[in-house]
């Protein structure tokens, strides 16, 4: 193979969809670790006692 020539394009294509599967499946564990990490720090809190508008009615009350 002389130096100039290029590498077959097979060889390109693949080289592209392992760097692909690389950099998302990276991406992927990343995420997941981090997601498992965020369950274990998290407080164990029931709905009834969290704040916010979680637990509100659509529909109001009549005063």
């Amino acid at each position: 193979m002389k130096p100039n020539d290029e590498p077959p394009l097979w060889l390109t294509v693949l080289k592209l969809v392992v760097g692909l599967l690389v950099i998302v499946g990276s991406v992927g564990l990343a995420l997941w670790l981090a997601l498992d990490q965020d369950q274990k720090n998290a407080p164990a809190v029931s709905p009834e006692k969290s704040w916010g508008i979680a637990n509100d009615s659509p529909i109001r009350r009549k005063l």
